[in-house]
């Protein structure tokens, strides 16, 4: 694959066009059916200026992927480490991080990204780093820092945010991966909010309550 540009990177307004208009084409049509002819009619220029930001389709595909998962990890925002109320603070973060995962564009860049990687290694990479990794070392922040102030009992901070966001994921997440269902009550992601941060609770207690 070729060279992806770094997350700290400032594209110029044109780039930022060609890559909104990439988003749409590679997320319809797929990676493998996707052209950069395609790319430039949807963007309103010539290939060459497409080609001019990015050297090749790989290379475009991945600066979606590192976007959009850099943006969608700064949604998350970082836990408020001066809350009291750890229970709150993690059923915040539960909410926001279920929340980013259910949408229908983050389903899509999943699906592709999976699909792509065996082909396309550095894909994955890409995304992981961008996305997945940056919410868990957030989360793990969070989580040492109330571990430092007594509020929870906990001995490895990185596998402890492990288990939040895996419980967050689970069946309700599989189902819309799958398009086993299109559509979640809210009464059912409440529930499972609920569930990860009870269960993850009971877990970490502090040692004099657990």
């Amino acid at each position: 694959m070729q060279t992806v540009a770094s997350p700290a990177i400032q594209r110029s307004p044109k780039a930022e066009q060609v890559l909104d208009a990439a988003a749409t084409v590679f997320l319809e049509q797929g990676f493998g059916a996707a052209s950069m002819d395609a790319v430039a009619q949807a963007a309103g220029v010539s290939k060459a200026t497409v080609y001019a930001h990015f050297a090749g389709k790989d290379a475009l595909f991945a600066a979606i992927v590192e976007r959009a998962c850099r943006r969608y990890a700064e949604i998350l925002g970082s836990p408020d480490m001066g809350e009291a109320d750890v229970a709150a603070v993690l059923r915040s973060v539960g909410s926001n991080f279920l929340g980013l995962l259910l949408r229908p564009q983050t389903l899509a860049i999943f699906r592709v990204v999976v699909a792509e990687t065996p082909r396309f290694p550095t894909l994955g990479r890409v995304f992981f780093e961008s996305g997945p990794r940056r919410v868990l070392e957030r989360v793990e922040g969070f989580i040492r820092t109330a571990s430092d102030k007594g509020q929870l009992s906990v001995a490895d901070p990185h596998r402890a945010a492990e288990h939040f966001l895996g419980l967050l994921k689970g069946e309700l997440h599989m189902k819309m991966v799958l398009g086993l269902t299109e559509e979640v009550s809210p009464r059912e992601f409440d529930a499972t909010v609920d569930a990860a941060v009870s269960t993850f609770l009971r877990a970490y207690a502090p040692r004099a309550e657990a």
